[in-house]
């Protein structure tokens, strides 16, 4: 899907801008989540949460390693698939961060990386 935004000022001139329009390339999404009602619903979990990742604040406070990152996506805890009368049900929804929600959606971001063949390890010689 192409989204096209007129150019802000102050952005810098470069391929992308075409007569004033910058094309921006968003992954297919489904309709719902461009709704007014998701929106709100995504704002006000991410309000309660204080726009903090609910995983990263579980490893924070059980004396695990790592920083707490700012949420980026609100995630369905039961998936709408399985359960489509939760979609907008305020306690089936987590703020995550981006790395976060990869980890809990490998299917969604990690796939083209794990299906990239990786280079060997070699071991380097050095003549003396």
């Amino acid at each position: 899907m192409i989204k096209l935004q007129k150019k802000r000022a102050g952005r810098p001139e470069g391929a992308a801008f075409l007569r004033g329009v910058k094309a921006v390339y968003h992954k297919e999404s489904e309709p719902f989540y461009h709704t007014g009602v998701w929106k709100r619903t995504a704002a006000e979990r991410m309000r309660m949460d204080n726009y903090l990742c609910c995983d990263c604040m579980e490893r924070f406070h059980s004396g695990g390693r790592g920083k707490v990152r700012d949420a980026e996506v609100v995630h369905h805890v039961i998936p709408r698939s399985e359960r489509p009368d939760l979609e907008l049900d305020i306690q089936n929804l987590r703020s995550l961060c981006k790395q976060c929600h990869n980890q809990r959606h490998p299917e969604k971001g990690r796939a083209k990386e794990a299906a990239k063949p990786t280079k060997p390890n070699r071991a380097r010689v050095i003549k003396i």
